[in-house]
């Protein structure tokens, strides 16, 4: 192959060209600059007053010149108009991202949303975290707007617009978009155009960096009572459906996410050393939480239910992983009294709240048995842990005010 290269550009007159060129393919790599006669394209050296072909003079402006990169076996050529200088700066540009192996074709058409978003989905459907609300996210807000919509047209300001129109539309409750979809909802743009960064689909900047979303405030409001909670387990003890009963009451004395306690399958229940292994959670990574007695109590109730061939703890009337209890919820929630507004997932805040609140949990034990990944997610119950320890503190002012007698109180000590 050298041989060859060899005579063919001895005969277009190219022997100095082939000399650089031979002594970067020693290197791993072949690069040359040509120009490009304007009537018979043929490419010459840079040094040539002719065409070695046609004859024809080399302009002495409007000149075309080709960059040619090859390294190991992929050959990258460029046109480039007038300026050598530039031509020299995009092959050495060239020739860095072949060897450091991060070469991006910038002449790929840019996709659009959609396609980003068809095969961002594709992969996260094998994940299958959450998949049906990305879904229902992308086409509520994004892919109207900006669905067929290349990536490089998608601007931090036209992002920011999106914002305040779902600050100023009501959604299919009739009340204003929260902080908290607002902000998921540019997280998943985010995601996406991080996506196609990664995928080498997209060489540009991600918009959504500089976009300022709204602040969600991350305080527990939903939480019940412990005289809610008993309240709410009284009625579970009495409720006609005993297995939609105990998926609420394990979640009451675990704390676990609906999505968890729906996907529990028996392998991963150990009730004689009272454990229950979390799979594929999310926060990514599998987790181990204990059981407390009620839930050990709970989940062996449970066995008289468990289906032949069915290793789901509690599996919908198909066999199947459910997917909701809401119409059952509705009518616990009535039968408790609760708050119209109380969600299911908030009986997980009502766990976090009453262990914070005991002041016998600090915050790294609350942290694992919520299987959150970073401690800031459980920064939102400090303010409870923090009361709980203010309360403690405070008991020494009511000894002295209570003017206990010494002796009596060095007796009850004993």
């Amino acid at each position: 192959p050298i041989f060859v290269r060899f005579v063919r550009y001895v005969s277009d007159g190219h022997l100095g060209i082939w000399a650089f060129g031979y002594l970067n393919t020693l290197k791993g790599v072949l690069m040359a600059i040509y120009l490009v006669c304007p009537e018979c394209k043929t490419e010459y050296s840079v040094k040539h007053k002719i065409c070695p072909k046609c004859k024809t003079p080399t302009p002495k402006k409007d000149k075309v010149y080709r960059v040619s990169v090859t390294h190991n076996g992929k050959r990258i050529r460029r046109t480039v108009p007038n300026s050598l200088e530039l031509a020299k700066e995009i092959e050495a540009k060239i020739k860095t991202e072949l060897v450091s192996g991060t070469y991006y074709d910038r002449r790929i058409k840019i996709p659009t949303l959609n396609e980003v978003w068809t095969k961002y989905a594709d992969a996260y459907r094998v994940e299958g975290k959450a998949y049906d609300k990305e879904l229902s996210r992308y086409k509520t807000h994004l892919q109207d707007r900006f669905g067929k919509k290349q990536l490089d047209s998608i601007s931090q300001m036209s992002i920011q617009k999106l914002i305040m129109d779902m600050k100023n539309t009501k959604s299919v409750r009739g009340k204003p978009y929260s902080a908290k979809t607002i902000k998921n909802t540019i997280e998943l743009l985010s995601r996406l155009f991080n996506f196609a960064i990664k995928q080498r689909m997209y060489d540009k900047e991600n918009p959504c960096k500089f976009v300022k979303t709204p602040k969600v405030n991350n305080e527990v409001v939903n939480s019940l009572t412990v005289s809610q909670t008993k309240k709410l387990l009284d009625v579970l003890d009495s409720y006609s459906d005993a297995e939609t009963a105990s998926i609420v009451k394990l979640m009451v004395y675990t704390g676990m996410r609906r999505g968890e306690v729906f996907k529990l399958k028996w392998q991963d229940v150990d009730l004689e050393k009272g454990f229950v292994h979390i799979r594929n959670p999310k926060g990514g990574k599998d987790e181990y939480i204990p059981l407390n007695a009620k839930a050990v109590e709970v989940l062996k109730s449970q066995l008289n239910y468990k289906r032949k061939d069915v290793d789901i703890v509690f599996p919908s009337n198909k066999n199947t992983i459910r997917s909701d209890i809401n119409r059952p919820w509705a009518k616990i929630k009535r039968l408790a009294e609760l708050p119209d507004n109380f969600r299911l997932h908030d009986l997980r805040h009502t766990f976090a709240s009453l262990l914070a609140s005991s002041g016998k949990v600090d915050i790294y034990t609350l942290q694992k048995l919520l299987t959150h990944k970073s401690p800031q997610m459980t920064q939102r119950y400090a303010h409870l842990i923090e009361g709980a320890l203010r309360q403690g503190t405070n008991t020494l002012v009511d000894i002295l005010s209570d003017n206990i007698i010494e002796a009596d109180f060095k007796k009850e000590a004993k």
